[in-house]
């Protein structure tokens, strides 16, 4: 799967549909952020993509507790997780947002990415100290790259899924220049993204949602105050 699209490539699409409003006033602004947004999000919780999978392995024994801190630079969170003990049988187990420190002894049910200190270092915590030697596996969702300039790619997100994120990306821009067309595109944009995301939960579904209305009511707002304030500077 090739990725050679960039946001300059989703700019030149968006352009005559807006009608060659600018997108790029001041640092490549507002554009920059937008595509941020659309990229953070595709690649995010609850989103899960083959394209955007890597895995992680150790060993945690008796002697090392239930912190084990790995080097794992792009990992963004958690997908499955799996324990294989000394006669090679699979244990699956649950993951968890935090748990607490615990001295009792036995085969660990539940693992959490417990610490991140934003240097590329996660400190996974495990519920119970090991009763013996166990081999941990987890599969987890990279974190999203941020872009930072118009070269930039759409990160490990393949060329097939333009019409995922180019959706996303004029939505942002119709908002930005106050097209009415935007609940429109917007609708576009939330219905591919989920369309090609068939294994989630409603639960999962409805938290998307949920967040999504919430980062467009902060943009909405955050312009909303940026046109008041250059509208009473026009009067002065």
């Amino acid at each position: 799967m090739s990725t050679t699209l960039t946001l300059q490539n989703s700019i030149n699409f968006a352009a005559p549909i807006l009608k060659n409003q600018p997108l790029m006033v001041s640092n490549f602004e507002p554009a920059l952020t937008a595509a941020n947004i659309v990229l953070g999000t595709i690649l995010g919780p609850p989103f899960r993509w083959r394209f955007n999978r890597n895995t992680v392995s150790f060993t945690i024994t008796q002697a090392g507790g239930t912190d084990y801190v790995q080097v794992l630079p792009d990992f963004g969170f958690l997908e499955t997780q799996w324990l294989t003990d000394a006669t090679a049988k699979i244990h699956q187990f649950n993951g968890a947002v935090s748990l607490a420190k615990e001295t009792a002894i036995g085969r660990p049910s539940r693992v959490a990415p417990q610490y991140d200190d934003n240097a590329g270092n996660i400190t996974f915590r495990f519920d119970r100290m090991p009763d013996q030697n166990y081999i941990f596996n987890g599969d987890y969702q990279k974190k999203s790259k941020l872009m930072t300039s118009p070269g930039s790619p759409w990160g490990v997100v393949p060329d097939e899924f333009n019409y995922i994120f180019n959706d996303g990306f004029l939505a942002l821009a119709m908002l930005l220049v106050n097209d009415s067309r935007f609940p429109i595109f917007e609708n576009y944009f939330v219905s591919r993204l989920l369309s090609a995301q068939d294994g989630l939960s409603d639960q999962e579904r409805d938290i998307f949602l949920g967040n999504w209305m919430r980062v467009m009511q902060t943009v909405m707002r955050s312009q909303g105050s940026a046109n008041a304030g250059a509208a009473g500077r026009g009067k002065l």
